[in-house]
């Protein structure tokens, strides 16, 4: 799917990861995608999961709140004929993880900077089996945000910088 353009989602007060922090993102999960379930929490327009749908995933579930922005997604798996592949869940990450019952190989966790809620989302995930044991959960956020080295089950791995942005990846257990 590369060199194929996600529909526009400017005006909906979104902040899309760069393209610096994507390719990064794919480089450190690379070994790890090709079969994989993935799950996409606060997804905004999707590019993530459609990413890793491009690159091997197995499935992909995209979990938003925002209703414009599910559909933005829904918008962009249809351009990229996705819809089969993967399931779109309007609602809080707190309600997906307290819902759902299947397990993930992969999390991808980007939600907005200013968001107080998310260690606690991040303790529910960590207790659920939302993730699969040696499931990897990667948190983008601002680089001056600190996170405990565990929640529940997921124990701190690594962290890389790119600028303002800091990717921490966390391991269930």
């Amino acid at each position: 799917m590369k060199g194929r353009r996600l529909a526009p989602s400017s005006g909906l007060g979104l902040r899309p990861t760069t393209d610096k922090v994507k390719e990064a993102i794919f480089n450190i999960l690379s070994p790890d995608i090709a079969g994989a379930s993935f799950l996409d929490l606060y997804a905004g327009t999707g590019s993530i999961g459609i990413e890793a749908m491009s690159r091997g995933a197995a499935q992909a579930v995209f979990v938003e709140k925002d209703k414009k922005h599910a559909l933005l997604i829904r918008k962009n798996l249809s351009l990229f004929s996705l819809l089969r592949k993967t399931a779109i869940f309007e609602g809080t990450a707190r309600d997906f993880i307290k819902t759902n019952k299947e397990s993930f190989d992969l999390a991808y966790i980007d939600p907005p900077y200013e968001d107080d809620d998310i260690t606690s989302v991040l303790l529910t995930l960590g207790c659920s089996d939302t993730i699969r044991p040696d499931g990897m959960v990667i948190i983008e956020h601002f680089h001056k945000r600190e996170f405990p080295p565990s929640f529940g089950g997921l124990s701190f791995l690594r962290q890389v910088r790119y600028g303002g942005t800091a990717l921490s990846f966390y391991v269930k257990k």
